[in-house]
């Protein structure tokens, strides 16, 4: 059984994974797998050329190149996406962590869905105190499904805007119905 984590960015989804890698779950997140592949320089080379950006590439400036002109996400997604899903499906994870599941209607590939929420002021917060200030979070929460649109297609919802203990135990209690319907 593959149970994917999802939710809005800085929502508790790597928490949620780190806390299953600690329980000696094999788990998997799309952000560094996007990470690994962005490295390599076949890959970079596109992203540089289709931002119209010298190598090597940062993602910033990559991140900075889409707030500036967004048409430019849908060449990025059609050059990572297809690798990222390729590598997702080679790992033999139990739970894999995938920010934009709903968004790229990935959902059906998995046994589960488990979303991560922390309401948009918490959201707002962890952003800033990750970024700072000038981050344009407004422009990053605009590139997403609100969290909330992810709902109906979840088997559990975690709030991660409580003490970290109590999503261990929301978690916990998670994995023992997550075993008792697989």
């Amino acid at each position: 059984m593959v149970t994917a984590i999802t939710g809005g960015i800085a929502e508790g989804k790597s928490t949620i994974l780190d806390f299953l890698s600690g329980l000696g779950y094999r788990t998997l997140s799309a952000d560094s797998v996007a990470r690994d592949l962005f490295n390599e320089p076949a890959v970079n080379r596109l992203l540089a050329e289709v931002a119209e950006l010298p190598l090597p590439l940062t993602p910033r400036e990559l991140q900075q190149a889409i707030a500036a002109r967004p048409q430019i996400r849908r060449f990025v997604n059609r050059i990572m996406h297809p690798r990222v899903l390729e590598r997702l499906g080679d790992d033999k994870a139990e739970f894999v962590e995938v920010p934009l599941l709903i968004e790229t209607c990935l959902q059906s590939r998995f046994d589960q869905v488990w979303v991560a929420t922390c309401g948009l002021d918490e959201q707002r917060r962890r952003l800033i105190a990750r970024y700072g200030l000038s981050f344009d979070w407004n422009a990053m929460m605009a590139s997403q499904l609100p969290t909330v649109a992810k709902f109906p297609f979840a088997d559990e919802v975690f709030r991660t805007n409580c003490p970290v203990e109590t999503v261990r135990q929301n978690v916990s209690e998670a994995l023992a119905r997550r075993f008792e319907c697989g």
